[in-house]
């Protein structure tokens, strides 16, 4: 049987069931102004449309406890027919089991029915169920706002994406940054900034790498640097900012800063002693990655089917580059930007005038990343990935066509071909 809790502080036709917030069918049709029998009748017209997770038919013992339940008072009708089928032992045998629908259920059934009533009531529900479910979801405590208080150009600030989440944004940071573009003259630097790459906190940094990496896609939705809002300008904010919890949660992260800020001065000390202890491990780091440097793999081969290993492997190959990456590929299209744009060095392609790769997708390339220059030229058959002037490798594939055939990528060794195919570029650089 599974267990279902009912809660006391919205109307008594909303229940938890199975994990998720529900109205009966009765009591929607009861709103809508319809029989239950013509509403259900809809929901089995259209039964493509709802999906067991938005729209199901209660087992007689989830009827049951919910008719039984003291804190729930169910209409009389409701009550009355539980009674009688419980008394004539046809409970468990109901002909016309009771549907139970969530909020997505609600939205795609009003959208069938159409009727302004059915509009309008909905309209009411669907509120109710978010209320609901943000107050489950939401967390507003001090300690956890505490955690998304990071310090950045000497200034405690919040990210958008965390006040987004706080504010309940169903539009997420785009709610927050219109917001802020509405009334850009109450949001000084001071205020509100956007964050450089380097800048972006190395928890969310690693995230943002990995799911660039990771192959599944997620990665390549996150487009745009973060925005960080100081003290002064989260209270602009929740000024400008209509949200139903907008208020109370400003004041709890005003708690929240002045809680790091008290934190900080009994601690700088430590700080200190932390930050100096990273400034040296950073200067390891790039003695070590010095080093590492010389150790660059000689040959690689990959079969049809490898297509993630060939690409990750681009991309360290691509990291290597300290100041400058030229890549030469004449087949080359756009998933050659979701690979370079973890690059942060100056970027040079030299690839052919009519490729699937426009001047369009690079433009807009440069609008955010503005590393990229491209050369159009019709000389080069093979491609090739030149690092600083002074590492060239080889490879088999258009980055495009990475593991699709079974191919190798080979770092040039040969001081004589390097120096000619880099006179080569220089030369076509200069045209």
């Amino acid at each position: 049987m599974n267990d279902i809790v009912v809660k006391e502080n919205i109307s008594s036709m909303i229940y938890e069931v199975r994990g998720k917030y529900v109205i009966l069918d009765s009591d929607l049709a009861k709103l809508f102004g319809v029989e239950t029998k013509y509403l259900n009748r809809i929901v089995k017209r259209n039964y493509g449309k709802f999906l067991n997770n938005n729209c199901f038919e209660l087992l007689f013992d989830e009827y049951e406890t919910l008719s039984r339940c003291q804190n729930v008072t169910l209409n009389t009708t409701l009550r009355s027919q539980s009674a009688t089928l419980n008394n004539s032992g046809r409970g468990r045998n109901l002909k016309y089991p009771h549907r139970a629908l969530t909020r997505e259920g609600i939205s795609i059934l009003s959208s069938i029915m159409r009727s302004d009533r059915v509009k309008e009531v909905a309209k009411e529900l669907l509120y109710e169920f978010d209320k609901l479910e943000n107050k489950d979801n939401l967390i507003i405590k001090g300690q956890n706002i505490e955690n998304m208080i990071y310090k950045i150009r000497g200034k405690q600030v919040i990210l958008d994406s965390d006040l987004a989440y706080l504010y309940q944004c169903k539009n997420g940071t785009k709610t927050i940054n219109l917001a802020v573009k509405r009334h850009i003259e109450r949001f000084p630097e001071d205020f509100y900034f956007q964050l450089t790459e380097e800048e972006i906190p190395l928890s969310l940094r690693f995230q943002v790498e990995t799911l660039n990496e990771s192959g599944n896609g997620r990665g390549k939705h996150i487009k745009y640097l973060p925005y960080a809002f100081t003290e002064q300008g989260v209270a602009m904010l929740s000024a400008v900012l209509r949200t139903s919890v907008a208020t109370q949660v400003s004041i709890d992260i005003m708690r929240a800063f002045v809680v790091m800020k008290h934190y900080l001065i009994q601690n700088g000390d430590i700080y200190k002693s932390i930050t100096r202890i990273n400034n040296k491990l950073k200067d390891h780091d790039d003695k070590f990655d010095e080093v590492f440097s010389y150790f660059k793999p000689k040959e690689l081969m990959y079969f049809k089917g490898q297509i993630y290993d060939a690409y990750s492997d681009i991309l360290k190959i691509f990291k290597q580059a300290k100041k400058e990456l030229i890549i030469i590929d004449g087949y080359t299209d756009i998933s050659l930007l979701n690979i370079i744009r973890n690059i942060k060095c100056d970027i040079i392609l030299i690839t052919k005038q009519n490729t699937k790769l426009t001047k369009d997708d690079t433009d807009k390339y440069n609008e955010q990343y503005h590393n990229l220059k491209v050369i159009y030229d019709n000389t080069f058959h093979d491609r090739y990935f030149v690092l600083d002037k002074s590492v060239i490798y080889h490879s088999g594939t258009s980055i495009n066509h990475a593991g699709s055939k079974t191919f190798s990528i080979n770092l040039l060794e040969d001081k004589l071909m390097k120096d000619t195919l880099i006179d080569n570029i220089n030369r076509i650089m200069k045209l």
